[in-house]
């Protein structure tokens, strides 16, 4: 069930795409949509004389920040008042190094947090959203730079492999699954099918989301060398508006995604990609 919806904002134009993707959420699942808005202050040491020290410097480059922030509140505080769906905007204004600690901090207290996705365009924060999918304990949904949503998430490929982070996503999938009128249960296979050993993985998920009243499809995916682009034309093939996939590997992410599947389809998946850890 999702109740609370949080959204990382941050002043740019990304605002709107972002919010293109969850206030339809949050009228579709009767939630509270919360607007983060994250001002990053500049972070400079002061050091004494001289006639233009190095603390007036960081004064005055804290000041701009600040006016930046409001100005960017003031017009959030805007586009919100419009808004039919229950509705808050919040701000945290910090330095870089304490941003996400702080954004995760909020996260905990929703059941999704919603941003950009960290690969694949100029505006880029993978350190960032790193953080926050691996210390906030609430799934994150990562929508593509410059593309608003387009539908509700009617069809949903969902990447199985049989891990704890991936049964974790899938468990916090299922309000958008039970909604969605058909998910496709993908698995790509390194060697041959397994049906001479009467193996059909993934079927027991499928039974499961069945009961759960989910609409899926069991696909077993076989003949491709690059796992991500097998899954990426699933995507394409179904016509999806939803990608599902597990943070599983190592405890940091950017060692698990280097070279990986899920680096991947985030650096070139053009739905929200949803993830848990």
């Amino acid at each position: 069930m999702i109740k609370d919806i949080l959204v990382h904002l941050d002043g740019s134009n990304e605002d709107d795409v972002r919010l293109s993707y969850t206030v339809p959420i949050a009228e579709r699942h009767d939630a509270m949509l919360i607007g983060l808005l994250c001002v990053e202050l500049p972070d400079v040491v002061s050091a004494g004389g001289g006639v233009f020290t190095a603390g007036q410097v960081a004064a005055e480059l804290q000041s701009q920040a600040e006016t930046q922030g409001n100005e960017a509140e003031a017009k959030l505080k805007a586009v919100f008042d419009k808004f039919e769906v229950r509705s808050e905007l919040r701000r945290v204004d910090r330095i870089g190094a304490q941003m996400a600690e702080a954004i995760a901090q909020e996260a905990r207290v929703a059941d999704i947090f919603v941003a950009t996705r960290p690969y694949g365009h100029f505006s880029e924060q993978p350190e960032l959203l790193e953080k926050i999918l691996f210390s906030s304990g609430r799934a994150c949904l990562f929508v593509p730079p410059a593309i608003p949503a387009k539908s509700p998430f009617s069809r949903i490929v969902v990447g199985w492999r049989n891990s704890r982070e991936t049964a974790r996503t899938v468990a916090d999938a299922v309000p958008f699954l039970q909604r969605a009128d058909k998910v496709t249960l993908a698995m790509v296979h390194d060697g041959d099918a397994t049906e001479e050993l009467r193996i059909e993985p993934g079927a027991d998920m499928a039974r499961h989301l069945d009961r759960h009243g989910v609409n899926v499809e069991l696909r077993n995916i076989t003949g491709w060398d690059n796992a991500a682009d097998a899954l990426l034309n699933e995507i394409e093939r179904t016509d999806a508006d939803m990608f599902v996939i597990g943070g599983y590997g190592h405890s940091r992410f950017r060692e698990w995604v280097l070279g990986g599947v899920t680096r991947d389809v985030l650096t070139k998946a053009d739905v929200p990609v949803l993830m848990a850890h």
